[in-house]
């Protein structure tokens, strides 16, 4: 299933929910995000359907387009239906958005979270304020992540060296691939290997010698590009009735491959039924053994399975019951959930004035039935993390209990594991200010994870998840933050401090990482001594994933902090605050007569030189001139070259070079948000039939989604299209066309929102709304050239693209 997203009031996308996860594991997602489910219209937060799973079945929306496009993170639903219909929908989401964010299941029952404000408060603060306990038996997510590697070990690497099809050209190609795989996920030696995933899925799926249905599942999981994944999905379930693998690699592709099919499909229907033949068979034949039952409830519960448990709870419940006392405490936590699931369903998705008498009865009966459930498991077994976390959401849906009672569970799951995210997540949400607490109660409940001092887990830096929700409820624009707060950014330094002095995390690597992070929080924080400190350890090379992310570009931030604490930092300074407040002209002239100042330092002059390359052309852009989007050489100041070979050639064209992953490069000038750009293109080589080209604009980043990327295609599945989207993905708006096999020009206008287009001379789009607005600040607007590729080989070249604003 796949899951709309929003936050602050912004539409972000649609996601799978492993695409979800990912991005909140990385940090990139603070977790405060809401999202919706497919065909359904209640918003719940990030967090919670991570840790809880979605928990309500509302009535479908209008149909979706079949999932597809280049990148599985980034798969979205096309918004199909009319001006009207859009209009109704943005109307109705922006009422639930309103109204969901006063509080998520907000009325249960009493309208608890309408009520006793101060007295929330005051108890919220003191809750959070408790310390946390644990003991030497009390384990780590790194502890975990090895019982959960030697499961993935035993289905997938032992499974295929005793049943798999190996043949000598990619056998070794293919146990390293998997080794790769399993550690980068689960932990272990080769999860630092330098291995492209993405890259070898291709290798290994596109050769002729590699026919196993095991190698292929994993190569579809890591494709990039949808319509390849489907079909390995397909190819391997097509094998695996011809080996003797056990059943476990094969659910798994059964049920990923469903998640990507439309809902309601013949295919996706008859996937549905094959996975419940399957799962008892995982049983039977030795895929799963009693002491696996923590894996497979997180399965179910939080990983891959739980939109199939969601769909199927009953069914899967009976089947475990059949397993007999040795999977008891498996079976009572599936009922637990599927409980609190069925109290959901009886309840609806409406707001609490609209439900019925029966719809309250079957909530609270089956609230306490999964009470009943989930308190038996965690007695069976106490050592167990997942039951106790489960019971915060159980006492956060009764009207009758309170955050005491929440964070007795909550210390009962940390008694466990004492950085179980699940636990961490659901605190948080219950000391938001709609519930039990207020932003002081989720700003001490951040303090006592860093008095912890536990800096060999994640624990304290719940402090920075902590803030993020506080930005959340400030509803704080794009790019802006709160770190510098006298309230936080002591804490912050305690934090940081921590975790750069702890010998764990020297050991494993992470040094870096961590102080990457703290420049990057001092920087938005104002305190640029600080994060120069952190720069300057460094080697000035901070970690490029820790400049993403952020809504705003932070290629220039190291070399903007040396030149604001460098010889001419005041000036560099004063020049900054006036291109801020949108003064191009005078930061223009402020930073030129700063150019040839004696005192001058190497990265001052340097970040000097980038910034009067990107004034330049924006002051020509302010003045309503046409301005070459093309990078002027291979090394242009004003550009970011994210991917692709860039080459710019004696008749002035721009040639790029790419593969798999295609192509980004983009100016740093911000443009605005009303703009046109004009061009051409050729296309001089493609390993196949297929080519793109076009542009990208807003944040432009690939493993991001605040951005919108034009296309002009060529694919042979989709044929020929022109298409706007968030990202590279199939949220977007598509037209079919009819391209020229070498060259095709195209005119774009992005204004109020809405965009008109043509290629060939042929309007395309006309005042179109894009899928979705994207949320970039005032004076972070970028445009520049990308496009996906559907091919392993292709050169494009651009000819004569230029860019003007609009009024």
């Amino acid at each position: 299933m796949n899951y709309r997203m929003r936050h602050q009031g912004e539409d972000l996308g649609v996601f799978s929910l492993d695409e979800l996860r990912q991005r909140r594991e990385s940090g990139e997602l603070t977790g405060s995000e809401y999202i919706q489910a497919e065909g359904k219209n209640d918003w719940q937060p990030l967090d919670l359907v991570l840790q809880q799973g979605y928990r309500v079945v509302p009535p479908p929306l209008p149909p979706s387009v079949s999932r597809g496009g280049p990148k599985p993170g980034f798969i979205g639903l096309m918004i199909t239906g009319g001006v009207i219909v859009f209009i109704c929908l943005v109307s109705f989401f922006g009422y639930m958005i309103v109204n969901f964010q006063r509080g998520y299941q907000a009325a249960i029952r009493s309208g608890r979270g309408q009520r006793g404000w101060d007295q929330s408060s005051t108890q919220g603060v003191t809750v959070a304020s408790q310390p946390v306990i644990w003991t030497t038996n009390t384990l780590t997510e790194r502890d975990t992540q090895r019982r959960a590697r030697e499961f993935r070990i035993r289905q997938w690497l032992d499974g295929y060296k005793k049943w798999g099809r190996h043949n000598p050209a990619s056998d070794a190609e293919a146990t390293l691939f998997l080794r790769v795989w399993i550690d980068r996920n689960y932990g272990g030696p080769e999860a630092t290997n330098k291995m492209s995933l993405a890259a070898e899925s291709e290798r290994l799926a596109n050769d002729p010698n590699c026919t196993d249905p095991l190698v292929l599942t994993v190569a579809a999981d890591e494709s990039l590009n949808v319509y390849d994944m489907i079909h390995r999905f397909e190819r391997a379930l097509a094998i695996y009735p011809k080996t003797d693998y056990r059943a476990y690699p094969r659910l798994y592709a059964t049920v990923r491959l469903m998640g990507w099919l439309d809902n309601g499909s013949d295919r996706a229907g008859a996937l549905d039924t094959s996975a419940l033949e399957l799962l008892p068979k995982c049983f039977a034949d030795g895929s799963f053994t009693p002491a696996d039952q923590q894996d497979i409830a997180e399965i179910f519960v939080y990983g891959w399975g739980d939109n199939f448990f969601e769909h199927n709870g009953a069914a899967v419940c009976q089947i475990v019951h059949q397993q007999g006392p040795a999977y008891h405490w498996l079976a009572l936590v599936l009922d637990g959930e599927n409980d609190i699931n069925e109290a959901w369903k009886a309840r609806g998705d409406g707001y609490a004035d609209s439900v019925t008498q029966e719809g309250w009865e079957g909530f609270n009966a089956n609230l306490a039935k999964a009470r009943k459930a989930l308190t038996d498991a965690w007695k069976l077994k106490p050592d167990y993390p997942l039951a106790p976390c489960r019971m915060m959401t159980v006492a956060l849906g009764e009207s009758s209990s309170s955050i005491r009672e929440m964070r007795v569970w909550f210390d009962r799951t940390l008694a466990d594991q004492i950085d179980y995210d699940g636990a961490w997540s659901e605190m948080r949400w219950g000391l938001r200010p709609r519930w039990y607490g207020s932003h002081a109660a989720m700003l001490a409940l951040g303090r006592t994870a860093i008095k912890t001092g536990r800096f060999d887990t994640e624990v304290p830096y719940q402090f920075f998840h902590c803030v993020a929700d506080v930005e959340s409820e400030l509803d704080l624009p794009p790019g802006r933050h709160i770190y510098g707060r006298s309230d936080i950014w002591p804490e912050f330094q305690k934090m940081y401090a921590g975790y750069i002095n702890a010998p764990a995390q020297s050991r494993w690597g992470y040094l870096n990482h961590w102080r990457s992070a703290y420049a990057v929080a001092a920087y938005f924080a104002g305190k640029y001594g600080v994060a120069r400190k952190q720069l300057e350890a460094l080697n000035w090379q901070s970690a490029p994933a820790s400049l993403r992310g952020w809504s705003v570009d932070l290629s220039l931030m190291p070399l903007e902090v040396a030149a604001r604490t460098g010889p001419l930092g005041a000036k560099v300074s004063a020049a900054e605050s006036a291109y801020a407040a949108g003064n191009v002209e005078s930061a223009y002239k402020q930073y030129n007569d700063l150019l040839f100042v004696p005192d001058n330092d190497a990265k001052t002059k340097k970040f000097i030189d980038y910034r009067l390359a990107q004034l330049t052309v924006e002051d020509q852009l302010y003045h309503g001139k046409w301005v070459d989007l093309m990078p002027a050489n291979d090394h242009d100041l004003d550009w970011v070259f994210s991917f692709g070979k860039v080459h710019r050639l004696a008749d002035r064209a721009l040639e790029v070079e790419y593969g798999p992953k295609g192509h980004m490069l983009y100016s740093r000038a911000n443009v605005g948000r009303n703009f046109e750009v004009r061009g051409q293109f050729e296309v001089v080589r493609s390993s196949n039939t297929n080519f793109q080209a076009g542009l990208v604009m807003g944040t432009p980043d690939f493993d991001g989604d605040n951005w919108y990327g034009f296309r002009i295609k060529r694919h042979d599945v989709e044929g020929d299209v022109v298409c706007v989207g968030v990202g590279w993905s199939r949220e977007q708006i598509v037209q079919h066309v009819v391209l020229n096999d070498v060259t095709n020009s195209f005119d774009f206008i992005l204004r109020n929102g809405r965009v008109t287009a043509s290629v060939n001379g042929v309007e395309v789009f006309h005042q179109s709304a894009p899928p979705r607005r994207i949320r970039v600040p005032k004076n972070a607007f970028r445009v520049g050239l990308g496009a996906f590729s559907d091919s392993e080989d292709a050169v494009i070249r651009y000819r004569n693209v230029q860019l003007r604003e609009l009024p």
